[in-house]
């Protein structure tokens, strides 16, 4: 995924949705860029039980819920189930890492392409906006997890 902050002049609403959530997914990742499993894995803010993976994990099952469920409704949660509400950020493993940020950059292009077919209706439009307000928010987190892991600020 390649992080271009969107222009200004950049073009139509759709255009500029998909421009900032595409920013914010690679931004995602960007986070992650650098560290080892281990270091994915820590939950470096205590007592939150979040880590950098484990928020990687919950945007994925974000863009099945306001992505994916727009092509199919019935499309279920990935890591989130009954026996574990919270397995996005519960059930993380350094085995996994690879395989998590893998599913997360694959569910993103599919995400993409589901929306991109659709007409930008409320319903549409509205999710866009949901999955940059989740984006938003994880990445303040994401930015707090990476500065208490090993230091790194900014964007």
């Amino acid at each position: 995924m390649t992080r271009r902050e969107p222009a200004v002049d950049l073009g139509d609403e759709r255009e500029l949705l998909e421009a900032w959530l595409d920013y914010y997914r690679a931004t995602a990742l960007h986070k992650c860029a650098g560290l080892s499993p281990g270091q994915l894995v820590t939950r470096s803010c205590p007592p939150s039980p979040m880590s950098l993976i484990g928020l990687v994990r919950h945007l994925t099952e974000m863009e099945r819920v306001y992505g994916h469920r727009l092509a199919d409704p019935a499309t279920p949660l990935l890591y989130c189930t009954d026996d574990s509400p919270d397995g996005d950020f519960d059930d993380i493993d350094t085995t996994d890492v690879q395989a998590d940020l893998d599913t997360f950059a694959e569910h993103c292009v599919q995400s993409r392409e589901i929306m991109a077919g659709l007409p930008l209706d409320g319903r549409v439009r509205w999710f866009y906006l949901y999955l940059a307000k989740e984006y938003a928010r994880h990445l303040g987190h994401a930015d707090l997890l990476r500065e208490r892991i090993d230091g790194t600020t900014g964007e």
